[in-house]
């Protein structure tokens, strides 16, 4: 008959206490599990990952125990992330899907792009509220915040392209009046000896 102990396995990974679990969870350890976790949190870790991929079974008491260190985890601006796709824990723990930080495996864990993070967990909008987006909403504000960083883009481009393009104008005009200042003076310097021997009506002195 195999051994009913729950083997604990913890390791630190760079800021994260991993705690991988295998065997069977039953209810008499979930005292020792939580007594722990509780450790590494007062000893300042905010990262935690639980792996239950290997577990055989799991009691119904370990959803609440996870729930309360949770709780506790947030209230010091941590987290608790768990790692399982296999359906003996799911069972127990997939109906708390959009509370806690649940991954297939830990590729996925590792994986920290902002599309990723969506999908696995939906948007918190506050800490004090705990107001929290469903995954389709969440991507649909993302989807909306891009189009405004694109419109605004667009907007910005339009209105360089008009200032350069009055700033030409404002040349060409510049110039052009340069130009006839000087062809008016020329003019009248030819034309003030005339004016001067009365060769010239006195109407184009006007």
């Amino acid at each position: 008959m195999l051994s009913e102990a729950l083997d604990i396995t913890i390791e630190s990974r760079g800021d994260a206490v991993w705690i991988i679990l295998s065997g069977p969870f039953n209810k008499e350890q979930v005292p020792q599990i939580k007594t722990k976790i509780e450790g590494f949190i007062r000893d300042g870790h905010r990262n935690i990952v639980v792996n239950l991929e290997e577990v055989t079974s799991i009691h119904n008491a370990v959803a609440p125990m996870f729930l309360s260190l949770l709780n506790m985890m947030k209230g010091k601006d941590g987290d608790i992330k768990l790692i399982f796709k296999n359906e003996v824990v799911s069972s127990v723990l997939a109906p708390y899907k959009n509370i806690f930080s649940i991954y297939p495996d830990v590729k996925s864990l590792t994986s920290f792009t902002l599309l990723h993070k969506i999908r696995r967990r939906g948007l918190f909008l506050t800490k004090k509220t705990g107001i929290r987006l469903s995954v389709p909403v969440a991507l649909f504000l993302l989807f909306i915040l891009l189009g405004w960083f694109v419109s605004l883009g667009i907007i910005i481009n339009m209105q360089k392209q008009q200032i350069a393009f009055q700033e030409t104008k404002l040349r060409y005009y510049k110039q052009w009046k340069e130009k006839a200042e000087k062809e008016i003076i020329e003019l009248e310097s030819r034309i003030k000896p005339m004016m001067q021997l009365g060769l010239l009506p006195d109407s184009l002195s006007e």
